[in-house]
């Protein structure tokens, strides 16, 4: 997949969680570990079509675990 499409699919489910668009500023260690994190859950799950539901999970995943 697509980093740059990866991202703007992250930022997307990160706006569900914050209020403004600037709180959506990642480090780059978090979009690496966010991006491995959704690309390791496609591979092993084999869940390419359920692209949309990984995201979720994983961004849900990041925000209750800080």
């Amino acid at each position: 997949m697509d980093r740059s499409l990866l991202r703007k699919m992250i930022v997307q489910s990160l706006k569900r969680y914050l209020w403004e668009e600037e709180d959506c500023i990642l480090t780059d260690t978090e979009w690496n570990e966010l991006e491995e994190k959704i690309l390791g859950q496609m591979s092993e799950e084999d869940q390419k079509e359920a692209v949309y539901t990984i995201i979720q999970d994983v961004v849900y995943e990041f925000f209750t675990n800080k």
